[in-house]
């Protein structure tokens, strides 16, 4: 269980791997929060350094727009997908997402009626894409999954054109003028259906309130996995 200091806790699967945010460090020991993330990410191979000084910068840039935006935890997910659960196998490829959890001010003067302004207004936006109310177990909710085209200009004159998948879970808070933002985009777009269970899985698990253990945000700590779905009784999101 992850718990912020913005009141909110919630589990994530051990394929997410943490990435450091500075909330609550200094200086320098956020800057060793992030020497040890590119360690662990690229190992201690010598001819890697340049790699993870890359990857520093990259992420530090990274985390200082994120918590401007109200970002409490930071992760990048690593699943394989095929091969077998006992090693023999390996997998046929690795499929990568990035999740993030905010929280934002938002006038709330009822989650229900909350709910439905945001999901209006995300259907009406720019960003396009498809919008579903949802009722979660800490909540009512809404769903937004948007996708988007990226393209570089490649130095022989070409181009390099790459899609990304956005499924977002936006959250009122239950009696506090803000919601709650969980954010998963990946550019394996194949991998949908996956990823929305994952976010499910997520979601279900989001609790408001104090906690009697704080385990810190974006410190790298392992997650403990989230719950399954009870049997019978099919998550929110998965006719979505």
């Amino acid at each position: 269980m992850t718990d912020t200091d913005s009141g909110v806790r919630f589990q994530v699967q051990p394929e997410f791997h943490a990435v450091p945010l500075g909330l609550g460090v200094d200086e320098d020991a956020f800057a060793e929060q992030m020497r040890q993330f590119a360690l662990g990410y690229w190992g201690e191979r010598e001819e890697l350094e340049d790699l993870r000084g890359l990857t520093r910068a990259m992420y530090s840039a990274q985390a200082e727009t994120l918590v401007a935006g109200g970002a409490v935890y930071n992760a990048l997910g690593i699943f394989p997908i095929g091969g077998t659960a006992d090693g023999s196998e390996p997998p046929e490829r690795v499929s990568r997402a990035s999740l993030t959890v905010s929280v934002r001010d938002l006038d709330n003067p009822d989650p229900r009626l909350t709910a439905a302004g945001i999901a209006e207004a995300l259907d009406k936006g720019p960003a396009g894409g498809e919008v579903q109310l949802i009722s979660l177990p800490a909540g009512p909710a809404v769903v937004h999954l948007a996708g988007s085209r990226a393209v570089w200009e490649l130095e022989d004159g070409g181009e390099h054109e790459q899609y990304f998948l956005r499924i977002e879970v936006w959250l009122p808070f239950p009696g506090e003028d803000r919601v709650l933002l969980l954010c998963l985009s990946t550019p394996d777009v194949q991998d949908l259906y996956r990823y929305q269970a994952i976010l499910a899985d997520i979601a279900d698990t989001v609790a408001f309130g104090e906690s009697g253990t704080q385990t810190g945000a974006g410190t790298g700590a392992a997650q403990a996995p989230a719950p399954a779905p009870a049997p019978g009784v099919p998550s929110p999101l998965a006719s979505y």
